[in-house]
């Protein structure tokens, strides 16, 4: 597990974009571009939020980050509250590299002042339910049918984790 470096961009695009077809972690229905996922890792970094990576055998095999919960124009009253993605290679799931990877992304949230981190779900991905729950992350909020994509409308779950960094504000 490292912090991803430009070399890894394409890997990581790779990654993001074996997610799309599945309609249930990426809501959209292009893929992504390097050079799109090269803007949003220097957005990550410009921003002080990570990327990270997970490797075996020199090879990415998964990625996680954070940002912030909201636009900027909500940004005072969200500063407190991110939103995390992790993705896996389809060969490395199982391996564990989910959960090394969320630990990395919690425990730099928690270091940044991050009170409160949300996983944004779609309802049929029970997989990423699940995992959520076992990490301690409660469900709650469920907004039914507010997305749509391959011809599917969408439920959006949000479950959320106390990082327990008590804010002297």
């Amino acid at each position: 597990m490292r912090d991803a470096v430009e070399a890894d961009i394409e890997k990581v695009t790779d990654i993001f974009n074996q997610a799309i077809p599945a309609g249930n972690a990426e809501w959209t229905e292009s893929l992504h571009s390097v050079d799109e996922r090269v803007g949003w890792w220097r957005g990550r970094l410009a921003s002080g939020r990570p990327v990270f990576v997970a490797e075996s055998d020199d090879t990415v095999i998964g990625v996680a980050s954070y940002g912030d919960f909201r636009d900027s124009t909500c940004r005072e009253g969200f500063r407190f509250t991110a939103e995390h993605s992790v993705y896996l290679d389809g060969d490395a799931k199982g391996s564990g590299a989910a959960d090394l990877l969320m630990d990395a992304i919690e425990k730099h949230a928690r270091d940044a002042g991050v009170r409160m981190m949300l996983a944004t779900i779609d309802g049929t991905n029970e997989s990423s339910i699940r995992f959520h729950a076992r990490r301690g992350y409660v469900e709650t909020g469920r907004l039914p049918a507010v997305g749509y994509t391959f011809e599917q409308w969408r439920d959006f779950v949000i479950m959320q984790l106390d990082l327990g960094h008590e804010l002297a504000v």
